[in-house]
């Protein structure tokens, strides 16, 4: 029997984020954090989200960055980083080591994400 695929996140601050992703954030960012791997991750991050925006974990897929890296076809220290640089930005929230929650800021920092994505 096949195993059942889980349904994307829905609910208010993960459609809200998406909206704001996919809309103004989107137009906001500077050209090179568009033209990365920085928007699909944050993407499929959401996916990975509960209604409430908080990203859980999943004992049996390893960490969320080795989860994001197969999803997205990278590295995990490249995951690592963009998670680091959208938490810079105000996009998401770090609220304990490598669990990340989404939340719907108004006005995310886009240089300080580029900033620290620069640094490494």
């Amino acid at each position: 029997m096949p195993a059942l695929q889980q349904l994307p996140a829905a609910g208010a601050v993960v459609d809200t984020w998406r909206a704001l992703l996919t809309g103004p954030w989107r137009r906001e960012m500077p050209l090179r954090l568009r033209h990365s791997r920085f928007l699909v991750v944050l993407y499929v991050a959401s996916g990975l989200a509960d209604t409430n925006g908080r990203i859980p974990d999943a004992p049996d897929a390893g960490t969320l960055t080795a989860r994001l890296a197969r999803s997205c076809g990278t590295r995990p220290e490249t995951v690592a980083r963009i998670l680091a640089a959208a938490a810079k930005a105000g996009a998401l929230t770090e609220h304990a080591p490598g669990r990340y929650a989404l939340t719907t800021t108004a006005v995310p920092d886009w240089t300080a994400a580029l900033a620290h994505l620069d640094q490494g």
